[in-house]
């Protein structure tokens, strides 16, 4: 497919949402990433709209209005491991490329706190030379779903191919049966929504299929089910009076934590609580508490993949680029180009 033929085509614009989305969502969430929701209401009051950190933030401070985070960084870690395997996801390559991330920014450094639990450890290992298929095996937490979209869109409208490829893309850092099944529902949900989006509910159908299909991936852990509790999510969410009820409790009963098990499945929730679409999922995200950042990565892109690129206002899509300064269409039309050869 042509440069052109690919930029015009409806594939681009859902897979250019979906990595805006990651971006926006990432942003969007950054100032109020790892506060209480008492914190958020009491430092910044309501986020509706790109914010610097606040003054003495644990781990963005500094940080000014539209910055993303690691949950972007990762992401276009994992595209670029793609784009140079002509289509292809390998471990060693999707190792390659986060690794030489974390240590462009010293992110693997003793008291560093860019880097999730499963992904610091891992990371040091392969450093030290460890194979991805062993440096990853003690993954659990929500650092493979937040980098996965790339993976969706190279799959579009294959929603085995997702499977098969986020098995091998979480290798390297989270290869257990829990992240490779929290990965696989957002890496197939975005396969579908940017294939073919009819609804929400066929979004949340297609997400909890890949959940179930990546459960019996990796190496086995007991852990609650992905593909419940984003039923459970979703269906306590939709069945509020309001969007804060459903946000509190959200909250309260599924939890907003590094969690795999609580990160995917309210994920899920603020997506179907938004409608599919993906700047009120970041709001919804940001305000939420918790892991705000890599929650709003993973819904935003979902509904900016389901949605597309026009969802978005242009002001936000600039921002985002121009504060980091990315340029995230020619990233997707290199991921779709990538996925003819």
């Amino acid at each position: 497919m042509a440069i052109m033929d690919i930029a015009d085509s409806r594939l681009f614009r859902h897979a250019y949402g979906c990595l805006v989305g990651v971006a926006v969502g990432d942003a969007m969430g950054m100032p109020s990433s790892l506060m209480t929701p008492d914190e958020i209401h009491s430092q910044i009051g309501r986020i509706e709209w790109f914010l610097p950190a606040p003054k003495g933030h644990y781990i963005h401070d500094g940080l000014s209005a539209g910055s993303t985070t690691d949950d972007t960084a990762q992401t276009l870690a994992v595209a670029q491991a793609i784009i140079s395997d002509n289509g292809k996801v390998v471990p060693e390559s999707v190792a390659r490329e986060i690794l030489a991330w974390a240590e462009s920014i010293g992110a693997l450094k003793e008291g560093a706190l860019v880097l999730g639990p499963s992904s610091m450890r891992a990371l040091t290992l392969l450093k030290k030379g460890v194979p991805p298929a062993e440096a990853g095996k003690f993954g659990e937490t929500n650092g493979a779903p937040m980098r996965i979209s790339p993976v969706g869109i190279i799959n579009a409208g294959d929603l085995t191919g997702a499977v098969n490829d986020t098995e091998l893309c979480c290798l390297p850092t989270h290869g257990t049966s829990v992240a490779i099944s929290g990965a696989a529902a957002v890496s197939c949900a975005i396969a579908e929504a940017i294939h073919c989006a009819k609804s929400t509910e066929d979004i949340v159908d297609t997400a909890v299929r890949g959940a179930e299909l990546g459960a019996m991936r990796g190496r086995a852990v007991a852990t609650p089910s992905i593909a419940k509790r984003i039923r459970w999510a979703v269906d306590l969410a939709l069945a509020q009076d309001s969007e804060d009820e459903a946000c509190k409790s959200l909250y309260d009963l599924v939890g907003t934590t590094v969690a795999t098990t609580e990160t995917v499945p309210i994920a899920f929730a603020l997506f179907a609580l938004a409608d599919g679409d993906p700047m009120k999922t970041a709001i919804l995200a940001a305000n939420l508490g918790g892991d705000c950042d890599t929650i709003g990565a993973i819904a935003c892109s979902i509904a900016g993949a389901y949605s597309g690129i026009s969802a978005f206002p242009k002001a936000a899509v600039d921002m985002v680029q121009q504060v980091n300064g990315l340029d995230l269409k020619s990233v997707t039309a290199a991921l779709l180009r990538s996925r003819t050869r």
